[in-house]
């Protein structure tokens, strides 16, 4: 499994697939989906509005070629209410995600670090229940953990914390190497990213 770190907006660099986290009480929804919401012209608020998107747990939504971002494919998940969160279900929503986009038989996809500085879980313990859960996924057949291309996207301010959730799970999780973070290590000891 191959994981890279894009600290761009969520609209700007292209995704085969870039999924957005949605919680049921951000209305307006905020942080990279508000951003992608605001790039769409208030889409994703309308279809809230209508009762479309709910943001429940779990929930999900495809939107196909939605224009105006570098996206071919827009993924929203429901994460449920904020004040809910917690590092399980930040989990669950990682393994879940890999498992949808695994099932459209894509091989790579971007996601946004769910509930960074909108909820009360530290981003270090986000970052490492999200790539345990992806790891945990992929890692169920191994010629599917050798060709999944991870992307997290985040901002600039949270590089230490994602740092500190890597070390984490590298400490915590037995991959044997088979998680690559080459990249994303690369990318945060360069500047670019601190």
């Amino acid at each position: 499994m191959q994981l890279n770190l894009s600290i761009e907006a969520p609209d700007r660099p292209p995704h085969a697939c870039l999924v957005l986290g949605v919680f049921s009480n951000e209305k307006p929804p905020r942080g990279p989906c508000g951003l992608i919401d605001w790039r769409l012209n208030g889409m994703i608020s309308r279809e809230i509005k209508k009762g479309r998107i709910l943001g429940r747990f779990q929930e999900q939504v495809i939107i196909p070629g939605p224009g105006r971002i570098g996206s071919q494919l827009l993924f929203l998940f429901g994460m449920g209410d904020a004040a809910q969160a917690d590092y399980d279900r930040i989990y669950t929503t990682a393994y879940d995600i890999a498992a949808a986009v695994d099932k459209m038989r894509m091989k790579d996809f971007s996601m946004d670090l769910p509930g960074a500085g909108r909820c009360d879980l530290s981003t270090s313990g986000i970052v490492e229940a999200v790539v345990t859960g992806w790891f945990d996924y992929f890692s169920t057949d191994v010629h599917k953990l050798a060709a999944a291309k991870i992307c997290m996207i985040a901002e600039k301010s949270f590089s230490k914390d994602i740092a500190q959730g890597l070390e984490r799970f590298e400490k915590n999780v037995r991959h044997l190497g088979s998680v690559d973070l080459s990249a994303v290590w690369e990318l945060l000891h360069q500047g670019k990213a601190v």
